[in-house]
C-alpha cells in the first residue's frame, strides 16, 4: 500500500494505492462538508451521470491496516486510539482509472472540455449551497474521451457573500493555457513549466494585443494580471479579498462569463507537419491494407487477457482503434497537437472510453515534476503497457531527434511490461519518408540499418518475428521483452 505522493497538499484527506484498489481518507476536519455533499445528493447524482468518479464508503472493519498505519504517520504519529478522534474519520474506495494523465499532455479540446466540466460543477455546487475551494486542472482525468472530476474533497460550504476561492486558479490552470494554445499550438505545453498554473502576468505578456478586445480575456487575464501586480503585497491582497462581498447571483455571473469566454475559444486552423499524415503518405492502398492486417493479427495473438496497449506515434489514431479491439485500454500518444486534437474529437463523438489521446514529444516525454520531482509522475513511470506499437516512429527519433538505437531500446523497455510485446515498423533509408527527413540535412547516420537496429534491441528484447509489409519497403518487427 503506497500513499499517492501527489495528494500531500490536501489536509482534508489522502489517497492510497495498493496496486489494485484506490482508497481515499476523509479526515475529521472535512466531516461537515462531506456530510453536506452526501446528504444533499450532490455527489451521488454527479457520479451517476459519470461527471465525478464513483466511490463507496467502507465500514470500519474493512479498513486496510496499511491505510491506518500510513494515515497515523501522516497525521503526525497519532496513536491508534486517537486516530478516529483526532484526524482520520472515514475511508472511501474510489473507482480506479486505467491511466493518469496531466493537463500539459492534453490537446486543446481536451483542456477546454475539462475547463467546462469544472465550471459546470461549480454551478451545480452552488445549487446545493456548496462551492469548489479550488479549480485545479489536476482535479480532472479522462476515461478515454470523457472528462471526469476526481477530487471528491474539493468542495466547501457556501456562505452568502463569499467569493469563489477557485477563480484565480481557474484562470491560471485553464483560461490562460487555452488562450495561449489558441494563439499558438505549441504554447499549450507551457503548463509543464508551471504546474501550479501559468502566471497571469506571463499569459498577458505573451498574448497578442488584439486579445484585449475580447471582453472575457481582457477581464479575466489582462485586467486580472494588472490587479495582481497592483496588490502584490500579500497583506493588501488578503484585505482586498476580505472586503469583497458577492451575492450568489454575482458569483454565478462570473462563472457564466468564464464559461462564455472558454466556449468562444476555438482550436486554431493551422497546418502542422504530421497533422494530415494519413493523407500525405507513401503507402499504396495494398500496403496500407497489409499493414493493418498484420497489426490486427499480432495484437490479437499477443492479447492474452486484455490489459493495456500503447500506440506511440499514434497520429490520428488509425491503429489505436485496432488495438482497442483486443486490449482493455489504449494510450495513443503523438507529438502533433493538431493530430491529437482531431483524434480526441473523433473519439468524443462516439463517447469512446477505451482510447486516451495525449500530446507527447517522445524524444522529450513528460518527466517527474513538482515537489521532489514526484508530485506528477513521469510518462515512463505511468505507462507500462502489455503491447506497445511504434509504427513509422523510429526514423523520426533517429533522424530528427538524433537518438541512437541502443537508447531507443532502453526507452521502449521502460514502457513495456515484463513479458510484454513491442511492435516496431522499420522504415529503410530508401523510403521516401526517410528521404523527406534527410532532405534538409547531411546524412551522417551510417548506423541506420536493419541489422544494427535489431542488434541494439537484442539486449532488452527477444525478436519474435519480422514481417515485410507487402507492396512497400518497410517491415514490422515483433519483439518480446526479456524477463
Amino acid at each position: 500500500m503506497q500513499r499517492v505522493f501527489g495528494s500531500f497538499r490536501d489536509p482534508s484527506g489522502y489517497v492510497y494505492d495498493d496496486g489494485k484498489d484506490i482508497y481515499r481518507t476523509v479526515n475529521r476536519v472535512y466531516q461537515s462538508q462531506w456530510e453536506s455533499m452526501t446528504q444533499s445528493g450532490f455527489l451521488t447524482s454527479l457520479a451517476a451521470a459519470e461527471k465525478v468518479c464513483g466511490y463507496s464508503e467502507l465500514a470500519l472493519d474493512q479498513f486496510p491496516d496499511a491505510v491506518r498505519e500510513q494515515t497515523m504517520e501522516a497525521l503526525g504519529g497519532a496513536a491508534e486510539n486517537d486516530l478516529f478522534e483526532g484526524g482520520f474519520w472515514k475511508l472511501l474506495e474510489v473507482d480506479r482509472l486505467p491511466f493518469i494523465s496531466y493537463p500539459y499532455e492534453w490537446s486543446f479540446d481536451q483542456l477546454k472540455d475539462a475547463a467546462l466540466l469544472t465550471l459546470e460543477l461549480q454551478k451545480e455546487a452552488l445549487k446545493h449551497e456548496l462551492s469548489s475551494k479550488d479549480a485545479s486542472a489536476y482535479n480532472i482525468q479522462f476515461r478515454g474521451a470523457k472528462p471526469l472530476f476526481i477530487d471528491l474533497l474539493s468542495f466547501d460550504h457556501y456562505r452568502e457573500g463569499d467569493t469563489w476561492q477557485g477563480y484565480r486558479q481557474f484562470c491560471m490552470h485553464f483560461l490562460a493555457p487555452l488562450a495561449l494554445y489558441r494563439h499558438d499550438l505549441y504554447l499549450g505545453g507551457l503548463s509543464r513549466l508551471w504546474i501550479d498554473g501559468i502566471p497571469l502576468s506571463v499569459a498577458s505578456s505573451l498574448l497578442p494585443w488584439k486579445t484585449k478586445f475580447s471582453l472575457g480575456l481582457q477581464m479575466h487575464i489582462h485586467t486580472h494580471a494588472r490587479l495582481e501586480r497592483k496588490h502584490s503585497d500579500g497583506r493588501q491582497a488578503r484585505d482586498k479579498v476580505e472586503a469583497t462581498r458577492l451575492s450568489k447571483k454575482s458569483l454565478l455571473n462570473i462563472v457564466d462569463s468564464l464559461e462564455s469566454t472558454v466556449r468562444a475559444l476555438k482550436f486554431p486552423q493551422s497546418d502542422t507537419e504530421w497533422g494530415e499524415y494519413y493523407s500525405d503518405t507513401n503507402y499504396t492502398s495494398a500496403a496500407e491494407a497489409a499493414k493493418e492486417k498484420i497489426v490486427d493479427e499480432l495484437a490479437a495473438r499477443c492479447a492474452c487477457a486484455g490489459g493495456m496497449a500503447a500506440d506511440l506515434g499514434a497520429n490520428t489514431g488509425k491503429y489505436s482503434a485496432l488495438l482497442a479491439k483486443h486490449y482493455d485500454y489504449v494510450i495513443a500518444a503523438d507529438i502533433d497537437p493538431a493530430a491529437v486534437n482531431s483524434h480526441y474529437n473523433y473519439l468524443k463523438k462516439d463517447g469512446n472510453k477505451k482510447i486516451l489521446p495525449l500530446v507527447m514529444d517522445l524524444s522529450n516525454p513528460s518527466p517527474g515534476l513538482g515537489w521532489m520531482c514526484r508530485e506528477r509522475a513521469s510518462f515512463a513511470g505511468r505507462c507500462k503497457a502489455d503491447f506497445v506499437t511504434a509504427l513509422a516512429l523510429i526514423h523520426h527519433l533517429r533522424f530528427t531527434a538524433g537518438i541512437p538505437f541502443p537508447l531507443m531500446a532502453e526507452f521502449f523497455a521502460e514502457h513495456v511490461s515484463p513479458g510484454g510485446y513491442l511492435l516496431i515498423e522499420f522504415v529503410p533509408r530508401d523510403d521516401s519518408q526517410v528521404q523527406r527527413l534527410l532532405a534538409a540535412r547531411d546524412d551522417i547516420f551510417s548506423d541506420y540499418t536493419l541489422e544494427v537496429f535489431q542488434s541494439a534491441f537484442a539486449g532488452k528484447f527477444e525478436r519474435e518475428e519480422v514481417i515485410p509489409v507487402a507492396d512497400s519497403l518497410r517491415s514490422l518487427i515483433l519483439f518480446r521483452k526479456k524477463s
